[in-house]
């Protein structure tokens, strides 16, 4: 019985000018999801491969760097009278992560922690009524005092002004984020250039030796200013989205 049924329909869609029109439509169809899916698997690997890049470069780059602990001339300024300089590097670690256990995995990010550290405890002068505020803005940059805060306070009188002294060490980060939904890379760092929060978006194909000295020679101020292609995109993050 069934054989009869598909013979009765195979003899109903011959010569049918809707059916042909059809699976016309469905073949381009199919062709076109094969394309889209192998355009989005060529993508992935792009950037699969730039993040790969990235850390391979960074691993090198931190553990040479690790050896000379160089002192780079950037100034890190917390206000207008409060600085960090003559900085020198500290220990650094540069971390990769997949997106799976699996061995054909996506790398997912690159993340690179940097020490730095001024040559001496930095001193910050505030008002008393801004000493809350001061709190949360040592803890949004990643400074801390030499010694609790409250302590300080507690030891000086009551004038108009406090002064504050800061651990001359604090942390930068870097991490690079494969956006597999876009096709690109964002990059997103803490106290990078200056003390804060910055975001970038980079291309894979942009993502070349010449981008990754220029990033290197920054970071140890061999150059006064990021990468241009840096400069344009980029942006401040409401707040950090690390992994």
């Amino acid at each position: 019985m069934s054989n009869q049924h598909s013979s009765i329909g195979n003899e109903n869609s011959e010569g049918s000018d809707l059916l042909a029109e059809l699976a016309g439509e469905a073949t381009q169809r199919n062709k076109a999801l094969q394309s889209e899916e192998q355009n989005l698997q060529e993508r992935s690997q792009n950037l699969h491969a730039a993040l790969s890049k990235i850390f391979q470069y960074f691993n090198q780059f931190s553990s040479h760097l690790n050896k000379i602990k160089p002192t780079t001339p950037r100034v890190y300024s917390v206000d207008p009278l409060t600085a960090y300089s003559n900085i020198q590097w500290g220990e650094a670690r540069v971390d990769s992560r997949k997106q799976s256990l699996s061995d054909k995995a996506l790398v997912d990010h690159v993340s690179m922690i940097v020490k730095l550290t001024a040559t001496n405890p930095v001193l910050t002068k505030r008002r008393w009524n801004e000493l809350d505020n001061l709190k949360k803005e040592l803890d949004n940059l990643g400074l801390r005092p030499l010694e609790d805060l409250n302590v300080q306070a507690r030891k000086q009188p009551q004038q108009e002004f406090f002064q504050l002294e800061l651990a001359p060490d604090f942390q930068m980060r870097i991490q690079f984020q494969g956006n597999y939904d876009t096709g690109k890379i964002d990059l997103l760092s803490n106290n990078f250039d200056g003390f804060g929060l910055a975001a970038h978006v980079l291309d894979p194909a942009d993502v070349d030796q010449r981008l990754l000295d220029d990033i290197g020679r920054f970071l140890i101020g061999r150059n006064d200013s990021l990468p241009e292609i840096m400069s344009k995109t980029r942006f401040k993050p409401q707040h950090a989205n690390y992994r």
